[in-house]
């Protein structure tokens, strides 16, 4: 009898330690759902992550964030910036942290212009944790996989579920702790901050400076003569803090070997008297990452790129920005003294204002729009985007819908330049009178043949809307409608 207890131990003792091996953290998890979802997608598939549901906003945004982060670095599909999808929640009344039907997440596939949808949940077992993702095709509705992983319930779980006890070990996750190489800058006021590093920033560092209030600064340079390869990371620290401008000028300019980090919970605002850009990027680059806006600059632009500059819009909310003196490029002025660099992979440009380009314009230099949202923008040509002879528009994903122009091109207006469109979605009047762009002049009349998706010229026009699949360049001969 002794000898089939023991036995029937052993067997019991060896099943746990099986059962147990198959459960992994909260980092292999992800990396495995990530490697699932780019196995069964096409190249260049564009991909929405809609939503994860959990107990914990906080366990879901983690999951969210860092399953991004994975299909990003993979290289194989291209994600749209969930931030982006703020307009969508708002316009459809729909909660994205919590369940969503397959008909709604096919909807707001096609608003973003993404191909296919991933959603996830996470279920109690009692010792452990199920973790599922699944990845839907917009347009056929289709599961095209389904990934089910074991999650341990070990102390970084516990912490992003809110659930620790007093016998837990809380071990902070690295995701939340800053670079090892980084420098948390010392002072009390931003402009305290600010001074600090003009005296001792040096070459390859990365500093933090951390927002803890509402802040009003002067016109400020980052300029660091004699130094290269700058990061700074401008960061809210407490809930979202605002940075207002006291006297005009560019609030923040940057320049070559200086790269600018806007993080998450900072608001970048502007004032109806100011008669400059909010920020100048005059040779450096630019980051603005979700949680992080740039608004209110009712005189004139809020972003302009120039002299070999770089900005990469990853999330984030550029919007309320009027280009005055009759400029252009209410959102983003791309060029002028020199080319710039626009790549957009996510975020919202809306509810900017100019004469050409009311959310972008691109007059020397390159835009590359990989996600994102471009909405509710006004200009008399190009309400969403313009592309003057110097510029060009590639358009790989990402929505621009919604935008309005007085004389030409709801969506896109080209005056010369480029403009190729192997992705994404920009809708149309034509057959969409709800959402679509449109041309409308001050009195409300709806303008026919004058592009209300896109104008090249007369011959050469989409007044209904070009969906994800249909391809458009400003090469192409005859007309698209």
């Amino acid at each position: 009898m002794k000898k089939y207890l023991g036995i029937y131990c052993l067997f019991m003792v060896l099943l746990a330690r099986n059962l147990s091996s198959q459960q992994i953290n909260l980092d292999q998890t992800i990396t495995r759902a990530a490697r699932g979802v780019e196995e069964v997608l096409p190249q260049g598939t564009m991909v929405a992550i809609l939503n994860f549901v959990s107990p914990s906003e906080t366990f879901s945004d983690h999951v969210i964030e860092e399953l991004t982060g994975k299909l990003v670095t993979g290289r194989k599909i291209t994600i749209v910036d969930r931030r982006s999808l703020a307009l969508i929640r708002e316009e459809m009344s729909l909660q994205l942290s919590g369940d969503v039907s397959d008909e709604s997440a096919q909807a707001i596939g096609r608003m973003l212009g993404a191909q296919s949808i991933v959603s996830g949940n996470l279920t109690n077992m009692g010792t452990f944790y199920r973790f599922r993702v699944r990845v839907i095709n917009v347009e056929t509705a289709a599961i095209q996989t389904q990934v089910s992983l074991d999650l341990q319930n070990d102390s970084q779980v516990a912490f992003l579920l809110g659930s620790t006890s007093a016998n837990v070990q809380v071990t902070v996750p690295e995701a939340f702790a800053p670079s090892i190489n980084s420098i948390n800058v010392p002072g009390n006021a931003l402009a305290e901050k600010l001074a600090w590093l003009q005296r001792s920033a040096d070459s390859h560092n990365t500093y933090i400076i951390e927002v803890n209030r509402n802040e009003t600064i002067d016109p400020h340079v980052l300029e660091y003569r004699g130094t290269i390869n700058i990061t700074i990371i401008l960061r809210g620290v407490g809930g979202n803090r605002i940075i207002r401008l006291r006297s005009p000028g560019f609030m923040i300019r940057i320049t070559s070997n200086v790269n600018l980090i806007i993080d998450n919970n900072i608001t970048i605002q502007g004032h109806n008297q100011n008669a400059y850009d909010l920020i100048y990027v005059n040779g450096g680059k630019l980051i603005l990452n979700s949680g992080a806006s740039i608004s209110g600059n009712g005189a004139n632009r809020g972003v302009w790129i120039n002299n070999n500059g770089t900005f990469e819009m990853n999330g984030g909310t550029i919007s309320g920005n009027t280009a005055g003196g009759g400029g252009n490029g209410g959102g983003i002025h791309i060029g002028s003294d020199g080319i710039g660099h626009f790549i957009m992979n996510g975020g919202t440009i809306s509810n900017n204002n100019a004469i050409q380009g009311g959310g972008v314009e691109v007059m020397e230099g390159t835009f590359t729009m990989n996600g994102g949202i471009i909405s509710n923008n006004i200009s008399t040509e190009g309400g969403g985007v313009s592309v003057r002879s110097g510029g060009t528009f590639h358009m790989r994903g990402g929505t621009i819908t919604g935008n309005t122009s007085r004389d030409f091109g709801g969506g896109v207006f080209l005056h010369g330049g480029t403009f190729i469109k192997t992705g994404g979605n920009i809708t149309g009047y034509g057959n969409d009178p709800n959402n679509g762009n449109v041309v409308r002049d001050r009195a409300g009349n709806i303008l026919s043949r004058r592009g209300h998706a896109v104008f090249v010229n007369e011959n050469l026009r989409k007044e209904t809307t070009a969906g994800t699949g249909v391809n458009l360049s400003d090469r192409d001969t005859g007309r698209w409608d």
